[in-house]
């Protein structure tokens, strides 16, 4: 199978499971600290990562390297998990999944200024009928909530938007002398030298005996499903595509959101979505348009 069909074909498995998430996370976080949280979610993936990582064939990392990957792992891990937990306490899942919406034109913006990125008007459009798509179909659910906290926390998400866009330019470069793996564990060791001070005293108040039966399956699935699986799939896109075409996927998250509904009775297709779902597609398909040589 060609390279670029696997990195499609990942980024559509990792964006099903970041739609997901959402609710999983707003679930959490209403009945675990955020400091938890993190840390669970960035240790427990890095203990992962550190087992394959020391069992599989090991890559040299230059210490110039070493330093932009923690500058990525402090503004993409540590960073843009404190805010999009922090904001989830404050801002709805529909209001994160729409802001969440401007993340791949700030990717285009930052590829074009950082990694002198040739934008084709193909791109842009792609990128535009894209955002029209998805706000869409977020807005048509009407859950949009505008209160002074949740304002804060739809601050906070806009944060971990950037946050993100910005990790997935500093690791582009990187990515083209180191696999996926490597990146990943360098990643997370940092991420984790960072978070677990921070994090010491609330995970030293956890009633243990109440998280695990109560919360145990959505921590589970925030540490492998999500931090581990999905986050090494992005990865791994990142290594074959442009930043632009990875964070694009972002505009399928509530589609995949909408479709799971409809499959389990809970939502009925309507003309209005189903308008916005082809927008949607329309835009992955301008955007990935003679993208072959990414």
């Amino acid at each position: 199978m060609n390279s670029n069909i696997k990195a499609h074909i990942s980024l559509l498995i990792a964006t099903l499971l970041f739609a997901i998430n959402y609710w999983v996370s707003k679930d959490l976080v209403g009945s675990v600290d955020v400091f938890q949280l993190v840390f669970f979610r960035t240790v427990g993936a890095g203990i992962i990562f550190s087992v394959l990582y020391f069992i599989l064939p090991k890559q040299k990392v230059a210490p110039l390297d070493k330093l932009y990957i923690a500058i990525a792992a402090v503004i993409g891990i540590a960073l843009n998990q404190f805010l999009f937990f922090g904001g989830l306490q404050y801002a709805s899942p529909v209001d994160a999944a729409t802001i969440h919406v401007s993340n791949p034109i700030i990717v285009m913006v930052l590829s074009t200024v950082f990694l002198h990125s040739k934008l084709r008007k193909t791109q842009i459009w792609g990128v535009a009928f894209g955002s029209v798509g998805a706000l869409i179909l977020i807005l048509f659910q009407k859950e949009l909530q505008w209160t002074d906290k949740s304002i804060l926390g739809n601050l906070m998400i806009f944060g971990n938007t950037i946050a993100y866009a910005v990790f997935l330019i500093i690791l582009k470069p990187i990515l083209k002398k180191y696999n996926p793996l490597t990146t990943m564990f360098w990643i997370y060791l940092f991420a984790s030298i960072i978070i677990i001070p921070l994090s010491y005293n609330a995970m030293l108040e956890i009633q243990w005996r109440e998280l695990i039966p109560n919360h145990g399956i959505s921590l589970l699935y925030i540490i492998v499903m999500i931090t581990f699986i999905a986050y090494f799939l992005n990865i791994y896109s990142l290594k074959k595509l442009s930043p632009t075409v990875v964070s694009f996927y972002i505009y399928l998250q509530p589609v995949l959101a909408f479709a799971i509904a409809v499959l389990l009775g809970e939502q009925l297709p309507h003309w209005v979505k189903i308008i916005a779902t082809l927008l949607i597609f329309y835009g992955v398909y301008l955007v990935n348009k003679k993208t072959v040589k990414n």
